[in-house]
């Protein structure tokens, strides 16, 4: 479960390739003989939907992101800059954002985009009876008015410091298109197979579990797109995303920790980047019998070998994380003094709540085993190493930890570990934005107790402080007083533990020389406008 503004490239799963120095030096291919105009890169699984605001994967992101424009979005400097708007203006209040939109701007199917667009799109992103996975922000508009087909109007119910992030997130939709479909067909994908976007590429042909093919939009009223075809390859196995790297077939993706010493065979054909990513894993407590006490949650995050994990299964290709801002970001505390790793202190804190060795040399407390089950996707075999190495730490304490792996739509859909109602963890990668609104994650009115509860406070996390923070975090203006409550925020998740944090993704990624115009930072890339194939 991801958000909007993870880039196409971290779509591409951290890969484990097994081709040896020689093989590689042999079996490799100029990627130019895979492309010939046509960009190929590999997703982990096939994408759920490319519905707005339906989808819940981060696969999803890649392909959306080819068919939206949105109001505005952010530049590689962090500064909002316009796509669908060419400007805009705030009221002295904070509560109206006037926004004027290009004239120039159509749907695909040759139609203009107009005011009333976004008037629509507003009562699309507040309609309780579509099953949309991520609103955020939308809760503080109280309406949204055209003023002319070119001026829109969105009024806010009190001043909400994200709100550009919610727009810039949020796919525009066609009031001549939706407005004709049921909520029936919306919720089950008709979109899919129907689509009429307002971005730079269209869908082509989307063949499940093989491949998603875009190819450029004949009615894109922006910048002029300079590749031919995009691809993207469902290729669920990690070693097989590697080769195809290896021999030119994709166009960039992620070397593997267990690669690194390969990245020399690849340079004379790739360009290779170390960027931060804005994507920390994580472990999640479903909090249900034992995991609601504050004491058994520090205690497994004793028991959690973070730094270990980044030395040793990612080979330093992450950053280890203790909150939920990135590194280096604007809101992130430098002061935080997180638990260090310690299975005596995990063990010892058990104890003080009264858990005892029983059968098996398992704990339990009042004749109740401490059963924690790790689920994470079977796809990214590096999440699946990571599950097994901090199930052998809990289980060396007592804990009883076993791990299981399915499909990302299985263990985050509807009879997934987040709705059985047991005590069970998951471990997954969850994507924060540059101005941050974390009522979605840990304010208890977002607690998510079925597949169609709008938030992602998926651990059920309940804390009054926690909920005056995060509303606090979003209703002041000055980014200063912002950054002393999400500093606040951090010191807290340490002391209260609602989310176990592992590691920021530093992963290394390779993209063919071919490729110009691409480039990354923490928080986004290069439009694909200027992005070429030589």
């Amino acid at each position: 479960m991801h958000r909007k503004w993870i880039s196409i490239a971290a779509a591409s799963a951290l890969s484990v390739g097994l081709v040896g120095s020689s093989a590689l030096a042999s079996a490799f291919r100029s990627p130019a003989a895979a492309s010939s105009g046509t960009l190929v890169e590999a997703l982990s699984q096939n994408p759920d939907t490319l519905t707005p605001a339906m989808g819940s994967l981060l696969v999803d992101n890649g392909p959306t992101g080819l068919m939206n424009a949105s109001l505005i979005r952010l530049n590689l400097h962090d500064k909002w800059v316009g796509e669908v708007a060419t400007s805009w203006k705030v009221s002295p209040n904070g509560l109206q954002y006037t926004f004027q939109l290009n004239p120039k701007a159509k749907w695909s199917d040759g139609q203009p985009l107009t005011s009333q667009d976004l008037v629509y799109s507003w009562h699309y992103y507040t309609n309780s009876k579509l099953h949309l996975t991520y609103t955020t922000g939308w809760n503080y508009i109280k309406n949204v008015t055209a003023k002319g087909p070119h001026t829109v109007v969105y009024t806010l119910t009190q001043p909400y410091a994200p709100f550009k992030s919610t727009i810039a997130s949020a796919d525009i939709v066609p009031a001549h298109v939706f407005s004709k479909w049921t909520v029936s067909q919306l919720n089950h994908g008709y979109y899919n197979t129907h689509a009429v976007v307002n971005g730079p590429y269209v869908l082509q042909k989307w063949v499940p579990d093989q491949s998603l093919t875009f190819v450029p939009n004949p009615n894109w009223w922006g910048p002029p797109v300079h590749i031919k075809k995009i691809v993207f390859s469902v290729i669920p196995n990690q070693t097989t995303q590697f080769n195809n790297l290896v021999t030119g077939q994709l166009t960039m993706g992620s070397i593997p920790p267990q690669d690194l010493a390969q990245i020399a065979q690849l340079k004379p054909h790739f360009r290779i980047i170390r960027p931060l990513s804005a994507v920390y894993n994580q472990i999640t407590p479903i909090e249900v019998g034992f995991l609601k006490n504050v004491a058994v949650r520090q205690a497994l995050d004793y028991a959690t070998p973070r730094q270990q994990i980044v030395k040793y299964i990612l080979k330093n290709q992450a950053v280890v994380a203790f909150g939920d801002q990135v590194p280096g970001g604007y809101f992130y505390d430098p002061h935080l003094k997180p638990r260090p790793f310690s299975l005596a202190k995990a063990a010892q804190l058990l104890k003080s709540q009264g858990f005892k060795k029983g059968p098996g040399g398992w704990l339990y407390k009042n004749g109740k085993q401490l059963d924690i089950p790790i689920w994470t996707g079977s796809t990214v075999a590096t999440d699946v190493s990571i599950a097994q190495a901090v199930s052998q730490e809990w289980q060396k304490i007592g804990i009883h930890a076993p791990v299981h792996t399915a499909g990302w739509a299985f263990v985050f859909g509807g009879k997934g570990p987040q709705f059985n109602g047991k005590m069970e963890a998951i471990l997954f990668g969850w994507g924060q934005g540059v101005f941050p609104d974390d009522t979605i994650d840990f304010n208890s009115k977002y607690i998510v107790t079925s597949p169609t509860s709008p938030g992602e406070n998926v651990e059920r996390y309940d804390n009054p402080l926690m909920n005056k923070l995060t509303v606090e975090g979003t209703s002041l203006a000055s980014r200063k007083a912002r950054q002393q409550v999400y500093w606040k925020i951090q010191q807290l998740e340490i002391k209260t533990v609602p989310i176990i944090f592992l590691y920021w993704e530093k992963s290394d990624f390779a993209y063919s020389k071919n490729l110009t115009g691409y480039q990354q930072t923490v928080f986004g890339m290069t439009p694909v406008w200027d992005w070429s194939l030589r």
